[in-house]
């Protein structure tokens, strides 16, 4: 395929096709002349397509690997800690599903998180505990981060942490019931924006946010408490554009949404396989070591 004797047959079957009789024979060999210059698909762009539908197969029936596995999140109750057993695993729901469920997940966590504020004493006494022995065992087993792993010293600074443990499990929880395909995109995604594979960690986000409350407040220094508090406030909303996206398709099911999601890069990245073989056909038929550009 592609080969210039091939195209020299094609060329052929048009001519004969097209017929070459009367006056408006010349514009009838131009555009046959023009037609041969662009190779039938090859092994490249053949080959691309198959392997991007291929993938698209594998993500719409849920047996392609998601890049990440679920997370921890915040710590549950003392009273309910021995109870508690993992969630049922949800795959192959449509996004207004998975984002219903991460509302779900966002707001019994801004339920709780209420109750702590309230009663900070309580915040105390169930998450300080917990955040110290994380730390002591994450400097116990790298020693060199001792300092970074130190505890929160406030009881909203635990909740803070807590909040921000929550609401990065609910993001890839949410993440893991649709495409695997958009999951792998969505993290690029969060490292092009924030620079970085892992950005809601205490710390990123504790400077993302005094970095913005300073902003607000004409360049006054917030405290950590006032820190911790945003913190809190915006661990519990979601993201309005995603929002209203996942809403525009309530009634679409996930394996059609799928194929939705995979439609340009499918075409895309087999028109770009295609280009590359139209190139690679020019070279060798143009390039400076070849004698056959005259006759072209």
């Amino acid at each position: 395929l592609g080969s210039r004797e091939d195209r020299g047959v094609w060329g052929g079957a048009m001519v004969r096709v097209m017929g070459m009789s009367g006056a408006d024979a010349p514009e009838k060999m131009e555009a046959v002349g023009r037609l041969n210059r662009f190779p039938m698909p090859g092994r490249i762009p053949v080959a691309s397509f198959l392997v991007t539908l291929s993938v698209l197969l594998l993500d719409s029936t849920c047996f392609l690997p998601h890049p990440v596995s679920a997370h921890a999140g915040a710590p549950p109750p003392p009273d309910v800690a021995a109870l508690k057993s993992g969630p049922e695993a949800l795959v192959g729901l449509p996004s207004s599903q998975v984002r219903k469920n991460y509302h779900t997940r966002l707001k019994a966590w801004s339920e709780r998180a209420t109750t702590y504020r309230r009663n900070l004493s309580l915040a105390e006494v169930d998450l300080l505990p917990l955040t110290r022995l994380r730390a002591y065992e994450f400097a116990a087993a790298d020693p060199a981060a001792a300092v970074a792993a130190a505890p929160p010293r406030l009881a909203v600074c635990a909740l803070a942490e807590a909040s921000v443990q929550e609401r990065e499990a609910a993001r890839v929880e949410a993440r893991l019931q649709g495409s695997a395909g958009l999951h792998a995109v969505l993290i690029l995604r969060d490292l092009w924006v924030y620079g970085s594979l892992n950005p809601f960690t205490l710390e990123a986000m504790m400077r993302q946010r005094r970095s913005k409350l300073k902003a607000d407040n004409g360049g006054t220094e917030p405290t950590d408490e006032e820190v911790c508090l945003a913190l809190v406030d915006s661990s519990t909303r979601s993201n309005p554009a995603w929002d209203k996206a996942a809403e525009e398709h309530q009634q679409v099911g996930y394996a059609l949404e799928t194929a939705q999601l995979y439609l340009v890069p499918v075409f895309g990245i087999t028109f770009l396989g295609y280009m590359i073989q139209v190139l690679r056909s020019f070279r060798s038929c143009c390039g400076p070591s070849s004698s056959k550009c005259s006759k072209d």
